[in-house]
């Protein structure tokens, strides 16, 4: 009705002219409804974000970081996408990953689908849960073969003759144990086949030599362990061209298809030998085949002593056994290492060196699965459960196990998988660098431990190399870290972080670290730590505890339980810095937080950081600013000057306290400290039951903002 009268009383032009705005204007305003973000993923608490920014006068939409904005500063080649969801949209950060902590802990006894999820991550994996026939066809062909299969799958892994195989210890193994092996065996050619198409074709097709390259890679992610800071000095420009053209040209899809079945194969080999009984076999003698791919070993009882060596795969049934060798891929010419211990208080030590060992997938994949006893892992480097440009998994099932090394473990991935899954049992981890949940460029680690009472710890004993920090200052990105290649001031060529994950589901946890770590990344990566229930302890310092710079994202979640925080100086609990994203997140508990400045939801230079604690009687102690909701922009120039700085604080219930800390106090040794409450002074720039707005460092910068609210409840 009202556009036929426009069309009659006003000149054609001007009409069209008038509709035309006015589509403009509902197409703006639709899009602008569409694709405006919300605090509807904080449930519960969402209003309270709402109005704390209120009294800043932003809107949740404020806190999305504009990636044509990051893109000026370049440096994100090879970036993952949960980076960009995130940037987008960071109020998804809480329920996305406590979503994906959930699901990884409800799959832990299915190593396959917890391998694809984390492989999805970066983009590059199937789903085994879409085929449940994956194996099939291996077991109809042992089914059509019968008491042969076994000898024919040696044979056509040796290329020997299958009469060959039928030897009197052949025919001692009990039918059906031949039968799983062989079942098991019959995967290999098509796990092999994977590998090829997914990484052997590209280094043909680059007319790489294949031993070359592998040493020279390997020699490349290790060459850091004892630098004085974390990104090596000496890189050379043939090594940077190297591993650009492996990442643009490897094909992580089949790479990692190979990985899934040969997992799906390993656990299933495990659950058949478990549930089946072979106690009238079991022996002093075992059955022993050379291949091409390495050693067969099938063990009986007793205490069995497994030096290094290529393995293809080792079964051990019984006895407190120990391993130098096993489930690792230690040169090209082995893509497949597989070691299953059923049972037994077994010791797992590597030679010294960069050997792979016990869950190391290099170029290739590497699986450890043991199902019982108090277990001890040694190791320097790349072992349980480590991947470089392949998968590595160790899965221990029971017992109170120690796992100690120096770098690139525990759940490490550098242009690969690292996945190691600690089931019961009161553990204690413990490493120099690299690990506990780590992810390099195109790579992601996770350790992901459901039970116990456990102890994390980046050592501090040897090797300090803190750089800008501090001569005595230790670098460990563990314990949920992620890092990227920075190379804006030397060669240009940097590459997007990988994605690190620690997750625990049960325990009173103890975490020590230094710097970088516990929910931290550092160039276009992701660092998550998850802790579940329990009352936990977490000493760190710069750069943890849900604390990033430079265009990465790190994040702490702690869903329950009455937690400890001592920070050594600053740069943690929620502190984002250079367009980094800083999320630090506590759902309950009666907390104690202690720290010098840059803390609780501080920022600084176009980052945004965010602390939010649900609810409980909470103590806050403080040195200095920025903290609570503060940001600083000092040294900022030019278009930086006018981009978002965020620092927002968020207590959601509780009576709390907040204290200021005297210098006489030792920042450097707050875990040494017995801190006398009554000596200190209350905090009147917050409190209880208030909404505040914090200056900026310096005062009255444009777009540079800080803002908190405690909520008593």
């Amino acid at each position: 009705m009202i556009f036929r009268q426009l069309r009659r009383s006003l000149p054609q032009p001007i009409t069209q002219l008038i509709l035309t705005s006015l589509l403009v204007c509902w197409l703006v305003i639709s899009g602008y409804s569409a694709n405006a973000i919300t605090t509807e993923y904080l449930t519960e608490q969402g209003a309270l974000f709402r109005q704390a920014l209120a009294s800043a006068k932003l809107t949740p939409d404020d806190l999305k970081r504009d990636q044509k904005d990051m893109a000026l500063w370049g440096g994100d080649q090879y970036r993952v996408k949960m980076l960009d969801l995130f940037f987008d949209n960071p109020w998804k950060i809480s329920s996305y990953t406590r979503t994906m902590s959930q699901d990884l802990l409800a799959a832990k006894s299915d190593l396959a689908l917890v391998t694809a999820s984390v492989h999805r991550r970066i983009d590059a994996g199937m789903n085994p849960a879409l085929n449940r026939d994956l194996l099939s066809k291996y077991q109809q062909k042992v089914k059509i073969l019968g008491d042969d299969a076994l000898a024919v799958s040696l044979g056509q892994l040796t290329g020997k003759s299958v009469e060959s195989f039928k030897t009197k210890q052949y025919q001692a193994l009990p039918s059906q144990l031949r039968s799983e092996i062989a079942q098991f065996l019959f995967t290999i050619p098509d796990v092999l086949h994977y590998r090829e198409l997914g990484i052997l074709r590209s280094l043909k097709k680059l007319q790489l030599d294949a031993d070359t390259t592998y040493r020279n890679v390997v020699d490349y992610v290790l060459q850091t362990v004892n630098q004085s800071t974390a990104q090596a000095q000496d890189e050379t420009p043939e090594q940077v061209i190297l591993i650009e053209s492996l990442l643009d040209n490897v094909d992580f899809k089949f790479l990692n298809t190979g990985a899934i079945l040969a997992i799906s194969a390993t656990q299933r080999l495990q659950n058949q030998l478990s549930q089946l009984n072979f106690s009238s076999w079991l022996g002093d003698e075992d059955y022993i085949v050379d291949t091409p791919q390495g050693q067969i070993v099938i063990s009986g009882q007793g205490d069995h002593v497994y030096p290094a060596g290529d393995y293809l795969l080792i079964v051990d049934f019984a006895g407190n056994d120990t391993y130098s060798g096993g489930a690792a891929n230690r040169n090209i010419s082995h893509g497949v290492s597989v070691t299953i211990d059923l049972a037994g208080n077994d010791h797992y030590s590597s030679p010294q060196g960069k050997v792979p060992s016990f869950g190391a997938g290099i170029f290739g994949y590497g699986v450890l699965m043991d199902m019982q006893g108090n277990d001890t892992y040694e190791a320097e480097y790349t072992s349980q459960g480590v991947g470089i440009f392949g998968t590595g998994i160790l899965n221990d099932a029971q017992g109170e196990d120690t796992y100690r090394g120096l770098a690139n473990l525990q759940g490490s991935g550098s242009f690969g998988t690292g996945v190691l899954i600690d089931h019961q049992g009161s553990d204690r981890y413990s490493l120099y660098r690299y690990g506990q949940g780590y992810g390099f460029t195109k790579g992601v680690g996770l350790l992901l431990d459901s039970d116990g009472d456990d102890h994390y710890v980046g050592m501090e004993d040897k090797y300090p190399n803190g750089g800008p920090f501090g001569s005595e200052k230790h670098i460990h990105f563990a314990q949920g870290a992620a890092y990227g290649r920075r190379a804006d001031y030397n060669d240009g060529h940097s590459w997007a972080g990988g994605i690190g994950m620690l997750i625990d589901a049960t325990g009173n946890d103890r975490y020590e670290c230094d710097i970088y770590c516990q929910g931290t990344g550092y160039w276009y990566s992701l660092g998550v730590l998850v802790d579940k229930t329990g009352d936990d302890y977490h000493r760190s310092g710069v750069y943890s505890l849900g604390g990033s710079p430079h265009f990465a994202i790190g994040i702490y979640q702690d869903d329950s339980g009455s937690d400890r925080y001592n920070v050594r100086i600053s740069q943690s609990l929620g502190q984002g810095r250079d367009w980094s994203i800083g999320w630090f997140e506590d759902s309950a508990g009666n907390d104690y937080y202690l720290g010098h400045h840059g803390i609780l939801g501080s920022a600084d230079v176009n980052g945004v950081g965010v602390f939010w604690d649900k609810k409980g009687d909470d103590t806050y102690l403080t040195f200095a600013e920025p903290a609570y909701g503060q940001s600083s922009v000092e040294g900022a120039s030019g278009l930086r000057q006018i981009m978002l700085t965020l620092g927002l604080f968020i207590d959601g219930g509780g009576n709390d306290n907040y204290f200021l800390v005297p210098e006489k106090y030792n920042q450097n040794k707050l875990e040494e400290v017995d801190i006398n409450l009554q000596d200190l002074v209350i905090n009147h720039a917050v409190g209880n039951n208030r909404v505040w707005c914090r200056p900026s460092i310096p005062r009255n910068v444009k777009r540079s903002y800080g803002c908190g609210i405690d909520n008593q409840s």
